[in-house]
C-alpha cells in the first residue's frame, strides 16, 4: 500500500504573521538526479500546441515539475522513468512535458496564458517537487499527483488515465480497490503524539505549536523509505521537535474533529 500524502499545517494560535521570502530548500540524506530521459517531449513550451498534437494521437499530456537537486525527483527518474514497462506505457499514451519549479523558461499554458516557469508554478500552486499533472484533450487537468509513486502505482495511475477511468471513478476509488491488504500498523517514531489527539486551532482552543500531520498505510513501500531515511536525519527530528506532531492512518474510519 502507498502513502497518500504528507502535510505539515502551520497553524497558529496568533491571528497573523508576516510571509518569509520564498526560495529554494535545501534537501538532506538522499542521491539527486538533475539529467531528465531523452525520451520526454521535444516542446516550444506552448501547452496548447502540446495539447492540441496529444489529442490528435489520442494521447493525454502529462507535465512533470521538478526542481534542481530533488531527491524524489532522482528516485522517480532513476526508477519509474528507467522502468521499461513505464517507459513503454508513457511513449504510447502520452506527451510527457518537464518544467523547473524555479525556472525562467517562457511557456504558455493551455489557456493561452503567459508565464515563466515558476510563474507557472506557483499558479499551479505547486508546492514540492515531484508533481505531476494530466491532462484530458480539453485541457482539464484529471488528476494531480504530488510526491513521488512507487512503480507499482505508477502503472495503476497510467492504466487509469489512458483508459479514461476517471470518467466514472474516482481515483482513491480505483487505487483503494486494488489493494489487497489493508490491515497491518503504522511506521512508529517517538516523535508522534499518542491519542486522542487534539487538533483544534480556534480561538476557545487556541494552540501554541505548529501542527504537523502524517497521513500514512499500513504495508506502504513509500512510507518505509520514508521513515528509514528522512526520519532518521537530526535536521528532520529537530524541525518537529517544537511541533505537534500527529500521525493518522489514511484508511481508518476513526472520527476526527479537524483544525478550524
Amino acid at each position: 500500500m502507498r502513502i497518500l500524502f504528507l502535510i505539515v499545517s502551520l497553524l497558529f494560535f496568533q491571528p497573523s504573521l508576516a510571509a518569509p521570502e520564498v526560495k529554494e530548500g535545501d534537501y538532506f540524506g538522499a542521491k539527486v538526479v538533475d539529467v531528465l530521459p531523452d525520451w520526454f517531449k521535444t516542446t516550444f513550451m506552448d501547452f496548447s500546441e502540446d495539447l492540441e498534437e496529444a489529442t490528435d494521437e489520442n494521447k493525454h499530456v502529462m507535465i512533470y515539475f521538478h526542481q534542481n537537486g530533488c531527491p524524489y525527483c532522482a528516485k522517480l527518474v532513476e526508477d519509474n522513468f528507467s522502468d521499461e514497462a513505464i517507459i513503454a506505457k508513457l511513449q504510447k499514451d502520452f506527451d510527457v512535458i518537464e518544467t523547473n519549479m524555479w525556472g525562467d523558461r517562457d511557456l504558455v499554458d493551455w489557456t493561452g496564458k503567459e508565464f515563466s516557469e515558476k510563474e507557472f508554478s506557483a499558479f499551479m500552486k505547486v508546492q514540492f517537487t515531484p508533481t505531476i499533472l494530466f491532462l484530458n484533450s480539453k485541457g482539464k487537468i484529471v488528476l494531480r499527483l504530488n510526491g513521488y509513486q512507487s512503480i507499482d502505482k505508477m502503472h495503476a495511475t497510467l492504466d487509469y488515465i489512458s483508459k479514461k477511468t476517471y470518467f466514472n471513478q474516482s481515483y482513491a476509488s480505483y487505487i483503494n480497490s486494488l489493494k489487497k491488504d489493508k490491515s497491518g500498523t503504522l511506521n512508529a517514531h517517538p516523535i508522534f503524539e499518542s491519542g486522542p489527539h487534539m487538533l483544534s486551532r480556534s480561538e476557545r482552543f487556541p494552540a501554541h505549536n505548529y501542527l504537523a500531520v502524517f497521513f500514512e498505510e499500513p504495508n506502504c513501500p513509500e512510507c518505509d523509505v520514508f521513515h528509514q531515511t528522512l526520519m532518521q536525519l537530526d535536521q528532520t527530528k529537530d524541525l518537529f521537535k517544537s511541533m505537534q506532531v500527529v500521525q493518522l492512518n489514511a484508511l481508518s474510519d476513526e472520527k476526527l474533529i479537524t483544525p478550524s
